[in-house]
């Protein structure tokens, strides 16, 4: 038994670091889990098979991870992905796509491009517990994912570090480099916040449920600006 194990053995729980706690972390087996949803050029979510997903539809925000893929030439070939360890920082893709030979460049929608694409991988979960993915590789899906880690973490600093986000799916508007108008972009509306409840077990190290295994949620109202700050706002 590691020395941190014995050092948190008799309190009421034990917390695991995730996603939101680091902003990437180690995954098992697959990045994809449950079914594939997307942020469409029409400004609408949809399936993987193309099916929408409705407005009102209320997910928990289980977990996000950062990856660093490649791209290869092979013709619907998933890329080589890595996931980035706790605290590390994306590698420059600019100058990681600048390095490799033009001979491994791929096919993207304005011509040849780099292979090499930062992503992150938003999991989410609904009231009955089935999974879904959100793979953000774009501009606006990148910020999408910044902002909604951010609210998890300004929650967690008021209700403790077992809180996530629910949310629902929804977009907007953005500024471009490439048009003046602007673009909608991927948006994440946050309901409010639940968390997971540990027991006690007669002053044993508890370990608490997986997320998507138990049912004990508890629902927590969005923050105020005095909870969040620990001051009143004068106006």
């Amino acid at each position: 038994m590691s020395e941190l194990v014995k050092e948190l053995k008799g309190t009421t729980a034990l917390v695991a670091p995730d996603g939101f706690d680091t902003y990437g972390d180690e995954l098992d087996e697959r990045l994809l889990k449950g079914t594939q949803i997307k942020f469409t050029n029409a400004y609408t979510w949809v399936t993987r098979a193309g099916e929408e997903m409705p407005p009102n539809k209320e997910f928990i925000a289980s977990d996000v991870v950062r990856v660093e893929a490649k791209w290869t030439k092979v013709q619907n070939a998933p890329p080589q992905t890595r996931v980035l360890l706790p605290g590390e920082k994306f590698r420059d893709v600019k100058k990681l796509n600048e390095e490799t030979p033009k001979s491994e460049w791929v096919e993207g929608p304005n011509g040849l491009k780099g292979p090499y694409e930062n992503q992150h991988y938003l999991y989410l979960l609904d009231r009955l517990m089935k999974r879904y993915t959100y793979v953000a590789s774009t501009i606006g899906g990148n910020i999408a994912i910044s902002d909604l880690v951010q609210q998890v973490k300004d929650a967690r600093f008021v209700y403790g570090p077992d809180t996530y986000a629910k949310i629902r799916l929804s977009d907007t508007w953005m500024k471009t480099s490439y048009s003046k108008e602007g673009r909608q972009r991927p948006h994440f509306i946050v309901t409010g916040y639940t968390r997971k409840r540990g027991e006690e077990a007669g002053g044993k190290l508890v370990e608490l449920p997986d997320l998507a295994e138990t049912t004990k949620l508890e629902h927590l109202d969005k923050p105020t600006a005095k909870q969040a700050l620990d001051d009143e706002i004068e106006f």
